[in-house]
């Protein structure tokens, strides 16, 4: 049997006005503590790089790309990405992308154990709403300021067996996901056969 130690990555707030190289200085001191305690795959949060900025709303287009990252890693995250080949760890972690052509998506990339991307997601059924909610203390603007990603549901060889990857996801995901291999938990079971079945249960389908 395969076992994969996982550790989950909790980065904590993190301010409007933080850097991305001072987040990532968090990032590589969880990723030393991981490693210590023997993680073979550590897996940061969403939009970890920065602030979750879809509270805020916005109106100026160059405001807005100023939390996407053209390209991955860039000088910012290199250090995270070293460390994590030194460490011999995989990652996984989410950030705003802005592509060559101009889209935005909400994506996540993992790695394998020498740093190098083996997979990327970017997330498709957005939360919240698209305009100013007078309503709301803070806004929930995923709809606003990314696109519905078009990758779809992948998984990847990686860490010695297969790996799916999804941010948010409804249930049918473990339909889509399963049916590119099998995922099992210490315990043998397959949970994503598993999450399948309470999702046809609870009418979701798939």
């Amino acid at each position: 049997m395969r076992v994969i130690n996982v550790a989950a990555a909790q980065l904590g707030p993190i301010q409007k006005a933080d850097s991305r190289e001072a987040v990532v200085k968090r990032m590589i001191a969880l990723m030393d503590e991981a490693k210590a305690k023997g993680a073979d795959l550590i897996v940061y949060p969403e939009l970890a790089l920065t602030t979750f900025f879809p509270r805020w709303y916005m109106t100026d287009q160059s405001e807005v790309d100023a939390w996407f990252e053209r390209e991955m890693p860039n000088a910012a995250t290199r250090p995270l990405f070293d460390r994590a080949a030194q460490h011999r760890i995989a990652m996984n972690f989410g950030y705003a992308e802005l592509t060559p052509d101009g889209h935005h998506f909400n994506t996540s990339i993992l790695t394998d154990k020498s740093g190098k991307i083996v997979g990327k997601y970017r997330k498709i059924h957005l939360p919240g709403h698209a305009e100013y909610d007078t309503e709301r203390a803070f806004q929930h603007l995923e709809k606003r300021y990314f696109e519905p990603g078009d990758l779809g549901f992948k998984v990847w060889r990686t860490l010695g067996g297969i790996l799916g990857r999804a941010v948010l996801q409804r249930p049918p995901l473990a339909g889509d996901l399963s049916r590119h291999g099998p995922a099992r938990r210490r315990d043998g079971s397959d949970r994503l056969q598993h999450a399948l079945k309470q999702s046809r249960e609870e009418g979701g389908g798939a």
